[in-house]
């Protein structure tokens, strides 16, 4: 008798943690769905800053002798030194910046990163090789002193959605670009970021001593996607 209330007891243990584990599941898809939802909602708010930027924030001159030293200057416009950048540029690109930052926030809430990059990686690709060269002005040393590490965030989403790209099976080997008006004569100009070959931008090295993602062969991608956004997502949440 005291063998049959043993298992029985033991059964309905084994019960109760199975619901509580069952409860803890709905409890962080719950979570998830819910930080999408506010994600979705917040980042359509930075839609007007974010197409600005593309569509008329310049080029660092860094950016623009690595990817197209061969273009002219009637492509793109360009920049060296913060001061040549307007008042407007600056405050869209804090706009933008804010806009990653939320991102972010909401994948510390619960948002899975595999879900915006599904959606959102090209963008932040993009916004990522125009801003991280004023990011890195913006947050250099001054009097010998460190900055504020003021939009590093967006350093995890760039290398997350470069990753995505080169080894999604859906990404992989097609070109990604930044399209915008040609800025002294008619059409279009087109600055390659990623090419069918992989090659283009790279990961970026982080500020104020923040690692850097980490690079496998292609042949290990579906596994190196993984561990890619899951390292993204773990330094988001700490």
């Amino acid at each position: 008798m005291a063998d049959w209330m043993g298992i029985a007891s033991a059964v309905i243990a084994a019960i109760g943690v199975g619901f509580v584990i069952l409860q803890l599941r709905a409890a962080t898809a719950a979570s998830r769905a819910q930080a999408t939802i506010q994600f979705q909602a917040a980042f359509v708010r930075s839609q007007e800053a974010r197409s600005r930027l593309q569509m008329s924030f310049p080029i660092h001159v860094s950016v623009v002798e690595q990817l197209a030293p061969q273009a002219g200057h009637d492509d793109f416009d360009t920049w060296k030194e913060l001061d040549e950048l307007s008042a407007e540029q600056k405050r869209d690109a804090r706009v933008v910046v804010g806009a990653m930052n939320d991102v972010a926030q909401y994948v510390v809430d619960g948002l899975a990163l595999r879900s915006a990059l599904q959606q959102y990686h090209t963008i932040f690709v993009r916004v990522g090789t125009l801003l991280l060269p004023y990011l890195e002005r913006e947050n250099a040393p001054v009097k010998g002193r460190p900055q504020a590490r003021f939009g590093y965030r967006l350093v995890d989403l760039y290398n997350a959605s470069i990753s995505y790209h080169l080894h999604h099976p859906k990404h992989r080997g097609r070109e990604l670009s930044l399209k915008r008006p040609a800025a002294r004569r008619d059409g279009e100009a087109r600055l390659v970021l990623l090419h069918t070959d992989g090659s283009g931008v790279s990961t970026h090295g982080g500020f104020a001593n923040e690692p850097n993602s980490i690079g496998l062969r292609a042949r290990y991608g579906e596994w190196k996607l993984r561990r890619k956004v899951r390292g993204a997502e773990r330094r988001l949440r700490r």
